[in-house]
């Protein structure tokens, strides 16, 4: 992670590169995986060094509290574990980075660059260990403010297993260090970015191989009658989703639709909802918050309070002492993205097909849903159709927002195979 030189990089990539051939392209997946599933047991251990060292740097890094870091890390590492990856490579790869297989062959690139944006700990996780599976090279570039998880799991790999650790190099730069970014991009078979649309689109232009970008994008909560019919349960786990991360990532939701006519109305369900919020800043306290995220948050309130009085149906919940959770009840049911940090709009549904309308002008940036399906019948029908249709590539029970199975197609792509490059063998 120390200041890098254009030659100093390029003295990286040729150390990657070069350890690639000897010890990464005839490796089995499954010694790789062996070896990531060790490293990724330490920081499953609460007495591990590894662990112990995340708890201490996280939240300084992330401005996450110590008690969310505490309790996300399991989380972020439990997806990692060896039958976990074995099923994701069986389920994407089969054998094909290994061997010919039904006619199929499959390579990663020789080296993937992966540029990071933000500082969640669990953001180029999946750089590192998905990487590493189809034996790429591979240079992870952290936020300049991030990346202490990424370099903590680095040198604990070099440590388990030297060779492999030295196919995997974490560094940062300051954005925008254009000659520094064009070695990165030159150098790389593939590039794998994320951050705002305009910084992608800037990467792209200047990226003359395969890139993969993964923008803004924005989730939501959608509270059906079978929800409501426990409405307690299902306020506290929706709070949990937004709390978790302090509603950063692009699996936070943003809004919360409850439909009419349900056990309790959507106005009953913002007052438990604020306190589920109440009750997991006991539990989970937000962490350190901007002033202008903090400006932010009271201009919400602010304008929720005066169109309540101006007649607007509109009830203001807020956190006492300061901006650690709000919630809007709003009878308007336009989406209506939120500034985060634990704060929410609650806004009433008609019905399903209603949501078709409300979520097309935000289609391009929809990520997921937490909801409660129906079992069957038409209503479960009808839910799925309006949801697939509105282009969320993941529909979850709530509470569970944030936890993803490793196999989730972030933004509707596989996660192993769209690395590879594939080559068909024809028989006769």
């Amino acid at each position: 992670m120390a200041a890098l030189t254009p030659d100093s990089l390029r003295s990286i990539i040729a150390g990657l590169l070069s350890a690639r051939e000897c010890h990464l392209v005839r490796r089995p997946v499954q010694d790789i995986l062996a070896s990531i599933s060790a490293v990724v047991a330490r920081f499953l251990d609460p007495s591990s060094d590894e662990r112990q060292h995340a708890e201490a740097l996280l939240p300084a890094e992330s401005g996450l509290s110590p008690e969310m870091v505490r309790h996300s890390l399991p989380l972020l590492f439990q997806e990692y574990q060896p039958e976990r990856l074995r099923g994701l490579v069986a389920a994407e790869l089969g054998g094909v980075l290994d061997r010919v297989e039904r006619g199929l062959r499959a390579r990663g690139p020789r080296l993937i660059s992966h540029i990071l944006a933000g500082n969640l700990p669990g953001a180029g996780q999946d750089a590192i260990v998905f990487s590493l599976l189809v034996k790429s090279a591979t240079l992870v570039k952290a936020a300049s403010s991030g990346g202490g998880l990424q370099g903590l799991f680095a040198g604990s790999l070099r440590q388990h297993d030297p060779e492999l650790g030295s196919c995997l190099a974490v560094v940062t730069w300051p954005g925008g260090t254009v000659e520094l970014e064009d070695i990165a991009f030159s150098e790389a078979g593939l590039v794998v970015a994320s951050g705002s649309d305009e910084s992608l689109a800037a990467i792209r232009r200047r990226v003359s191989g395969r890139f993969i970008g993964y923008g803004h994008k924005l989730s939501l909560s959608l509270l059906t009658h079978e929800a409501l019919d426990q409405a307690q349960e299902a306020a506290e786990r929706t709070a949990y989703d937004m709390a978790l991360f302090d509603q950063h990532g692009c699996l936070s939701p943003q809004l919360v639709y409850v439909e009419d006519y349900g056990a309790v109305s959507p106005r009953a369900f913002a007052g438990l909802l604020a306190g589920a919020l109440a009750g997991w800043q006991t539990r989970l306290p937000r962490g350190r918050i901007s002033p202008a995220a903090s400006s932010q948050i009271r201009r919400a309130r602010d304008e929720a309070e005066w169109q309540a009085l101006a007649g607007r149906d509109i009830v203001l919940h807020a956190s006492p002492e300061g901006t650690e959770w709000t919630v809007i009840y709003e009878a308007d049911p336009t989406f209506v993205p939120s500034p985060l940090y634990r704060t929410v709009r609650v806004k009433p549904l008609a019905t399903f097909d209603q949501l078709s309308a409300l979520l097309a002008p935000w289609r391009p940036y929809l990520e997921a849903v937490g909801t409660v399906v129906p079992s069957a019948g038409h209503r479960r029908q009808a839910l799925l159709e309006v949801l697939t249709d509105s282009g969320l590539s993941r529909i979850c029970p709530v509470g569970t927002m944030q936890t993803p199975p490793l196999g989730w197609r972030h933004g509707g792509r596989p996660r192993l195979a769209e690395l590879v490059s594939w080559t068909a063998m024809d028989s006769g």
